[in-house]
């Protein structure tokens, strides 16, 4: 099943599925995985947006911000489903 990504109420996104049902994503801290599933990538495989990079190349506020500007360039762009709705 495909999902949306939608802008939502105050700052928020929403993930639609195709049936209706969304998802709200709101905390700051769920824009890296819901990024990487639009194709965002963290700024090493040793983390996965979250935290540090290990070799110091990038804060964990560094990338939710980039990821969050991510999203924001990517409203309106589906995926495939990898377990939101499951």
């Amino acid at each position: 099943m495909k999902v949306t990504l939608e802008r939502g109420d105050f700052g928020t996104y929403l993930l639609v599925a195709e049936d209706g049902r969304d998802i709200l994503i709101q905390t700051d801290w769920d824009y890296p995985a819901t990024a990487g599933n639009l194709g965002w990538q963290p700024c090493c495989s040793l983390t996965d947006g979250t935290i540090d990079c290990p070799n110091g190349e990038k804060t964990a506020s560094e990338m939710i911000a980039e990821a969050g500007e991510y999203l924001d360039k990517s409203i309106g762009e589906s995926f495939e489903d990898p377990g939101y709705f499951s």
